[in-house]
């Protein structure tokens, strides 16, 4: 379709061009001569782009038709909203996990370390990694601070009410759940999740889904390419 257009726009400019040119208006052909050279480098730009969106292969489950993430309201580490507000304009990596969890989390979080430095200057711009705690009863913020700072200083994250932890979880099309170690005593428990990560795009849109353990630079080259 786009080649069709391009055809149709072209032989309309020729004819255009073969008038003023026999009309021996020379301003004219000259004014006409300068838009098509910045016509043709401005569809070569675009076209360029789009070819190069369009071969990113990434190291993930991709989504064909990525999902709208909707509404929900959690708190970060600063005390701060973290919303669907704070997953426009940047590819956010989402993490589901929390602060007592003995290797799972750990490991993806030292993966997001050794991942974090191989990123672009352009890319540190437009990512952001995000741990979701979903034990809000035992990370308060300055647990979940302390945590996520001790692997790297650039990883968020992120907690909140148990509604507003399973409505985000959903809209990753992933669960969690608690796990009772021992009947009679409440704090014996452990948290079931899911080790994948999400990526969201700029447009706070589900767009793909990582599958650990992954090559080392997997995610840092798929994360350079997008950005």
């Amino acid at each position: 379709e786009r080649d069709s257009a391009f055809s149709t726009g072209l032989n309309f400019r020729l004819r255009i061009f073969h008038y003023l040119r026999e009309s021996n208006s020379m301003k004219n052909f000259k004014l006409i001569a300068a838009m098509f050279l910045v016509f043709g480098i401005l569809f070569g730009l675009v076209s360029y782009i789009q070819d190069r969106k369009q071969t990113v292969k990434l190291a993930a489950t991709e989504i064909a038709t990525p999902y709208d993430v909707g509404d929900f309201h959690l708190t970060d580490t600063k005390g701060q909203a973290f919303t669907k507000a704070q997953l426009l304009g940047k590819y956010t990596v989402l993490y589901f996990g929390f602060t007592r969890c003995p290797d799972a989390c750990p490991t993806t979080l030292a993966q997001f370390r050794a991942e974090l430095p191989k990123l672009t200057p352009e890319a540190q711009k437009k990512v952001q990694f995000v741990m979701i705690s979903i034990d809000p009863q035992s990370d308060t913020l300055h647990i979940l601070k302390q945590y996520v700072e001790g692997f790297h200083k650039d990883i968020q994250a992120a907690t909140g009410t148990d509604a507003e932890l399973h409505k985000i979880a959903g809209y990753m099309k992933s669960t969690y759940d608690r796990k009772e170690e021992n009947a009679g005593d409440p704090n014996l428990y452990m948290m079931a999740h899911s080790q994948r990560y999400y990526l969201v795009d700029p447009q706070a849109r589900l767009s793909a889904v990582y599958n650990p353990p992954l090559d080392p630079g997997a995610l840092s080259s798929d994360l350079n390419n997008l950005a």
